[in-house]
């Protein structure tokens, strides 16, 4: 395992990998991630995450590492379905989930703790973007580099 905080055009992301795997990657500083040292691996992440921002890089060679409840894990699987450019609504995601409640999807989505990975920017709220753990105006960012970088999703 490796740990470690960098800095991105998003702020200061923070991140816990083993090998091709993601467990964290979130803005706040896990002080018992701390025991675990900062190498090479963590590097790639940011080097990644760096490439991704700068509009350079769609796909991550990072998985993530879902962990928790079911509905949990069912809804950020599911995220991680939604290709590069494409958006979907809550209300989508819940029934491709097999859940009932939008709602529930969105408070799942609130708590991600593998973001951009994980890519629960691309899910959206009938009436607009919705909301986003890192703000609105990130979100919006994000979904316009991805459309930049891969079209909408359907090779447009």
């Amino acid at each position: 395992m490796e740990y470690g905080c960098f800095s991105t055009k998003l702020g200061k992301l923070c991140g816990l990998v083993d090998g091709g795997k993601v467990f964290y990657l979130d803005t706040l500083d896990v002080p018992e991630y701390r025991k675990h040292p900062q190498g090479s691996v963590i590097r790639l992440l940011e080097k990644e995450l760096t490439e991704y921002l700068d509009g350079k890089r769609q796909i991550f060679s990072f998985k993530p590492v879902v962990q928790g409840p079911y509905l949990r894990r069912r809804v950020l699987e599911e995220v991680t379905r939604i290709p590069c450019g494409k958006t979907i609504t809550y209300k989508e995601l819940a029934v491709s989930a097999g859940i009932r409640s939008p709602r529930l999807v969105g408070r799942i989505l609130s708590e991600n703790n593998i973001l951009i990975i994980i890519p629960c920017h691309r899910v959206v709220s009938v009436k607009g973007l919705g909301g986003y753990k890192l703000g609105v105006d990130v979100k919006k960012m994000l979904l316009d580099l991805e459309r930049s970088m891969c079209g909408d999703g359907n090779g447009r």
